[in-house]
């Protein structure tokens, strides 16, 4: 089993932690599965396990005091505990990068996936090496979404767009050019600073700007619309200068 990583340009200065030992807190029911998750990441790929929540209390406990770079969680977990961006973020200033995984989903359970917020899903049957690429792809930005889930996805001619997205595609001649423009950089993967920089506006505007595209593109959060940009062959576009 391969991992397909949603197209992504790497920022100019990667964080330290994305190559070294960032912090992981896993999500699952299933104390056998927690376990044998934590010697993986501790052993195999590096990573400090730095909590194992097994109910929702867990999650919201151990969010605030751990603090991890990453949630690594279980899909149906993740549906009870109402996991949202927002939510996120009124957890903890700094939101862990959020990857799910779970049995390998339809077009409804993808697009359920990234209104949760997340930068990535795979299987249980990931093996440690791909794990491993997954999460550090994540923590610089990236997408990434594993083959075997992506079959559910596609059809004989290669990959379409799920459904729930197809319908916001036409809405991008909605979007001014500033706005258009910070579409394509998120689709690149790129946090809003590093947009910043790259368009010479003030960080408050690039702000402004995600909020209206995402507004005009009736998406919830900027995973959607780093996916529509990708979806479209925005993201593969050069981005005009004004």
């Amino acid at each position: 089993m391969t991992t397909t990583f949603v197209k992504y340009s790497p920022p100019d200065g990667i964080p330290g932690h994305a190559r070294g030992r960032a912090s992981v807190l896993v999500a699952d029911r299933e104390m056998i599965f927690r376990t044998g998750l934590r010697k993986i990441l501790t052993g195999q790929c590096g990573f400090d396990v730095v909590g194992e929540a097994e109910s929702e209390t867990d999650v919201d406990r151990l969010i605030r005091s751990a603090s991890p770079d990453i949630l690594l969680m279980e899909m149906d977990l993740a549906r009870s505990v109402g996991l949202s961006p927002d939510r996120l973020g009124v957890l903890m200033d700094r939101p862990p990068r959020l990857v799910l995984f779970g049995e390998r989903p339809g077009p409804d359970g993808m697009a359920e996936a990234l209104e949760a917020g997340a930068q990535g899903f795979v299987t249980r049957t990931l093996d440690a090496k791909l794990l491993e690429a997954v999460l550090r792809h994540v923590l610089v930005g990236g997408y990434a979404i594993g083959d075997d889930v992506l079959l559910g996805l596609v059809g004989k001619d290669g990959p379409r767009p799920a459904s729930r997205f197809a319908a916001h595609h036409g809405r991008i001649r909605l979007l001014n050019p500033s706005e258009r423009q910070v579409l394509q950089l998120l689709g690149r993967g790129w946090e809003n600073a590093r947009i910043a920089a790259e368009l010479h506006l003030p960080r408050a505007s690039v702000n402004t700007y995600v909020s209206r595209l995402l507004h005009k593109l009736h998406l919830e959060n900027r995973t959607q619309a780093a996916l529509v940009a990708n979806e479209t062959g925005l993201a593969d576009l050069a981005v005009a200068h004004s």
